[in-house]
């Protein structure tokens, strides 16, 4: 049977023991850490405030407004950049430029020219492109007359270049470079005389 002394015996312990919980498990940092704490133990090893920006832990120690090691900020909250795949670019003070990167990866800036732009790889540099340019004729009719005999056509123009002509007859496509015909400037001869009533088209450019 308990009595009234031993109840009260434990419930003394109790709060004892509640007391020595609370003292070991919640600590004030505020009254005792002072002083920098490591990187090693989870600090900055800096004093505290002597950071702005973003922080990134190099070697152990922190280094100051440092974001992945390739931007900075500011106070104002500004980042710069000036790292691409981890390799320094200069700083661009010109216009009309495009940010490149060579085959061993260094970052750089190349500008760009007026018109179409082309980039060479193997060069890594950018030029203005030529643009191609010419008329089209499509599905024209050669003159000549189609007798089953006459074997000479003549287009409108002269194909420019000469591989853009591609002739039909009936809607079948006929070989050029002596296959099915040939074309001299603006003629065309076949090897085989076209049949009376046959269909004849050209499309090219000139």
């Amino acid at each position: 049977m308990v009595t009234r002394r031993t109840a009260w015996l434990l419930v003394v312990i109790l709060f004892c023991f509640g007391l020595l919980i609370g003292a070991v498990t919640q600590i004030s940092l505020t009254s005792q850490v002072s002083g920098i704490l490591p990187a090693a133990n989870g600090g900055l090893n800096a004093a505290a405030g002597s950071f702005t920006g973003i922080l990134r832990e190099a070697s152990g120690t922190a280094s100051a407004s440092e974001l992945s090691g390739d931007c900075t900020t500011s106070g104002s909250n500004a980042i710069t950049c000036q790292k691409d795949n981890g390799t320094t670019i200069p700083v661009n003070s010109a216009g009309d430029q495009a940010l490149i990167t060579t085959a061993s990866a260094t970052g750089g800036w190349a500008t760009l020219p007026n018109g179409v732009v082309q980039y060479s790889t193997a060069t890594h540099t950018f030029s203005a492109a030529t643009v191609l340019s010419g008329t089209f004729a499509d599905n024209e009719t050669p003159s000549g007359t189609i007798n089953g005999s006459n074997t000479t056509f003549t287009l409108a123009h002269t194909p420019n270049p000469a591989a853009s002509l591609t002739c039909f007859e009936n809607g079948v496509a006929q070989r050029a470079g002596g296959a099915d015909l040939t074309l001299a400037t603006a003629t065309i001869t076949y090897g085989v005389a076209p049949p009376t009533g046959s269909t004849l088209v050209c499309s090219y450019r000139w």
